[in-house]
């Protein structure tokens, strides 16, 4: 017995146009034009923009996990740049500008901090020295800063246990070490967009730099039986791109079934 392609579904998130929140029961129709994406077309076209949308993929299998799961970015769509990025099955996070993390430059333990009276927990996300998935949950402490004991090459995103109406929480690479991502008042979420983006018209790496083979992409660990894991998407396009069209992007998630 194995898991099959007809076991691992896509399916939209709650948000009307599935730009954010949680998992929905709608399924993204595989092999079909502007499932996710529609086209963008004349003066939003001519102007330049972004678009965000948020989806899940499950393992649906009645029994079986889908392990050692690995997604990267496959192709990019026309006269646009696509980037992905880390997303929590939660009605709260719901927003695609909470992608405003930006990468390590070294191998670092993280440190927490709150600007005001805090005891939330905050989960870290990303990969060790090895590459390997790893996650750490720290609790804060107002605003004294708390340093983690695992080491990360790599921070996917870090997420809050419930949202604050007045406090934001600064990620930091290493103990009074750079500011890499914030969780803003009524934010559930920050994470690191990888791939492409435009940016004053030229194409360049999103935030994380490219993640455009299995070998380089982002470890999403074993999905149990029931499981899923959301991705943030962002399609950003320069002013006068055209008509732009989704329809060649491809984001591919691979694993294994137990022998």
């Amino acid at each position: 017995m194995a898991i099959v392609s007809a076991d691992l579904k896509e399916y939209k998130s709650n948000a009307t146009n599935s730009d954010g929140q949680d998992i929905s029961a709608t399924e993204v129709v595989d092999n079909t034009d502007n499932n996710l994406f529609t086209d963008i077309t004349g003066d939003e076209a001519a102007a330049g923009g972004t678009e965000y949308r948020k989806i899940f993929r499950k393992n649906t299998h009645g029994s079986l996990t889908w392990q050692n799961v690995v997604t990267w970015l496959l192709s990019q769509p026309t006269n646009a740049a696509l980037s992905f990025g880390f997303g929590i099955n939660h009605t709260d996070d719901a927003d695609g500008a909470q992608g405003n993390m930006s990468a390590f430059g070294a191998n670092a333990v993280v440190a927490v901090v709150s600007d005001g009276a805090d005891t939330r927990q905050i989960t870290v996300v990303g990969e060790d020295a090895s590459g390997n998935k790893q996650s750490e949950n720290l609790t804060l402490n107002g605003t004294t800063e708390v340093v983690g004991a695992l080491t990360f090459s790599k921070l996917y995103g870090a997420y809050a246990a419930s949202l604050s109406g007045s406090r934001t929480v600064t990620i930091r690479q290493g103990s009074g070490g750079t500011t890499r991502g914030t969780i803003a008042p009524n934010k559930k979420i920050s994470f690191i967009w990888y791939g492409k983006k435009y940016s004053g018209g030229s194409l360049v790496n999103a935030e994380g730099g490219d993640m455009n083979s299995k070998a380089t992409g982002m470890k999403n660990g074993d999905i149990a039986s029931a499981g899923n894991f959301g991705l943030w998407y962002r399609i950003t396009w320069p002013a006068g791109a055209g008509a732009v069209t989704a329809n060649s992007t491809q984001v591919k998630s691979e694993g294994d079934t137990a022998a």
